[in-house]
């Protein structure tokens, strides 16, 4: 955590008194999840700069403990109801026909984004994006198109779609990988159309490129 926006010291708060559970007995996924989907409306409302949003969700998927979870949403508003998963904005397919588009910076990436492109390209870039989920699904599907998908240096990628006369490369699938990074799953299919994985940042874009080029992938 940064010193400009510390999470509050651990007591005992809201999440242990509402759920009934004691301080020090173990966090199930649900629990985290009810905590993030508080995060992500404070992040939503302004409550939360992007940056102090992402420090907190990584202390949520790190906590094994409900008197850990407890404090990281002490300073924010309690609802008045149970907080339903997390709304996100940038939720709806992502469609490139016959254009290009992309979809980067700091954006909350929802638990499923479905990708399509005909005749166009789509770029998906996760480099900097906030993951309110420790893994997420890209539901990757073009028809003589190309997905390109942007994926952070501790990423985990697995890929098990399909392609009929196309490709899905994953030069940046492999390398550097973190038992603490986000788990991205891709699925979908390729027809005349190709999927790429780039991994880091534009030095490593570039390295990947170029052997792409020399291999014709």
């Amino acid at each position: 955590m940064s010193a400009s926006a510390p999470v509050p010291a651990p007591q005992p708060a809201r999440l242990a008194k509402s759920s009934g559970a004691a301080p020090d007995l173990r966090a199930s996924d649900e629990e985290r999840d009810r905590v993030a989907a508080i995060l992500a409306d404070a992040l939503a409302t302004g409550r939360l700069a992007p940056e102090e949003h992402a420090e907190r969700l990584e202390a949520v998927y790190a906590s094994r403990t409900v008197g850990e979870l407890a404090p990281i949403t002490r300073d924010l508003p309690e609802p008045a109801t149970e907080p339903a998963p997390a709304a996100h904005l940038d939720a709806a397919p992502v469609k490139a026909v016959f254009s290009k588009i992309r979809r980067g910076g700091q954006w909350p990436v929802p638990p499923r984004t479905e990708v399509r492109s005909t005749f166009g390209a789509a770029v998906i870039d996760l480099r900097h994006a906030v993951f309110t989920r420790r893994e997420v699904v890209i539901d990757a599907r073009s028809f003589c198109g190309k997905i390109e998908v942007l994926v952070p240096d501790n990423a985990r990628v697995y890929d098990t779609g399909t392609a009929l006369f196309g490709k899905r490369s994953l030069p940046g699938g492999k390398g550097a990988q973190d038992e603490e990074g986000p788990v991205i799953r891709i699925n979908g299919r390729s027809v005349l159309g190709h999927l790429r994985v780039v991994r880091g940042g534009f030095k490593q874009y570039w390295r990947d490129f170029r052997d792409a080029w020399k291999s014709g992938a």
